[in-house]
């Protein structure tokens, strides 16, 4: 298998199916057109856009059951380069209704796979023993309830033993487990960032405070937390800081909007962006992901539009 700069992992993937109706029913039928049907989980998400920006990458994943198969076959049907390691659990299906009458996207989530000990094992060994070691490895998304709280953590440790950059971008235990043990960078939202012990609700210059205090005790080099419509903050243990909020936007689909972010940033990242720019970008792709249906980012003409007019707030320059 050919070598590949950047290596992202999806534990708990998913068929993602989006769909249109005009009001969602109380105890009737909801009629739903305008179908459309994505490969989805978080580092399958960044694996496709960062291979849709011009740079190869490889997302590794258990596969099992029949939507396992379709899940490949979407990927194949994209260009998508992967590596489904087989498990006897049936892969997951997500959807995501939209309420046309309101504008309201209702997100349906559910559960993963359960994994074996053995199936466990496989997926690390298909993580960590590509031909050569990636540049970065991005650990993306939740896991499933069988997976243990510190595999994410021991991942980042054996990767960094192979010069590997971590980035995270999870949540819950799965994120916990992984913090503290030498990853690069990590994105959370304010609210995953909250899970810390940190109260939701501190204003701006707190959280800064916050922020450096998680980088100084070695979290992680690089912590980004992300404000939803309120852009995006920086800090990184090299003393940089930065705080950047793109232009206001209308909101079609909120779904993918992380993993846009994450695969923009590190898409920039991979080709020697300075992280100060390679972060705008991050915050420049949520914001054109949430514009667009879908799980994907596709409309580049507006992220390089998105990405000019993302800046410092006037309050903080």
């Amino acid at each position: 298998m050919q070598s590949v700069p950047i290596v992202s992992v999806t534990m708990n993937p998913a068929v993602d199916l989006f769909a249109v109706t005009k009001t969602i029913h109380t105890d009737s039928k909801s009629r739903c057109d305008k179908a459309l049907e994505e490969p989805g989980g978080g580092g399958i998400n960044v694996a496709r856009n960062i291979q849709r920006l011009g740079t190869n990458a490889l997302v590794v994943f258990p596969a099992g059951g029949l939507n396992g198969e379709r899940l490949k076959h979407l990927l194949e049907r994209d260009g998508c380069r992967y590596q489904a390691v087989p498990v006897a659990s049936e892969t997951r299906q997500n959807f995501a209704i939209t309420e046309s009458s309101t504008g309201v996207m209702h997100h349906f989530v559910f559960p993963g796979p359960d994994l074996s000990a053995a199936e466990l094992a496989a997926c690390e060994q298909a993580i960590l023993g590509q031909p050569s070691a990636p540049e970065y490895l991005v650990l993306s998304g939740s896991i499933p309830a069988s997976v243990p709280d510190d595999f994410y953590g021991k991942l980042t440790q054996a990767a960094n033993a192979q010069g590997t950059k971590v980035v995270l971008d999870s949540s819950g235990r799965a994120l916990r487990g992984a913090l503290y043990r030498g990853a690069y960078l990590a994105k959370l939202n304010r609210y995953e960032f909250a899970e810390l012990g940190y109260p939701t609700d501190a204003p701006i210059d707190e959280l800064k405070r916050q922020m450096e205090e998680e980088v100084a005790k070695g979290a992680v080099d690089v912590l980004i937390v992300t404000l939803a419509r309120g852009g995006a903050l920086l800090c990184s243990k090299d003393g940089e800081r930065y705080y950047f909020m793109p232009p206001a936007s209308p909101i079609v689909s909120h779904v993918g909007a992380g993993d846009s972010f994450v695969s923009a940033l590190v898409f920039h990242l991979q080709r020697g962006t300075p992280l100060r720019e390679a972060f705008r970008y991050g915050i420049a792709a949520a914001s054109t992901k949430v514009q667009t249906e879908g799980n994907q980012l596709t409309d580049f003409a507006k992220l390089a539009e998105i990405y000019a007019q993302t800046d410092t707030p006037p309050t903080e320059a």
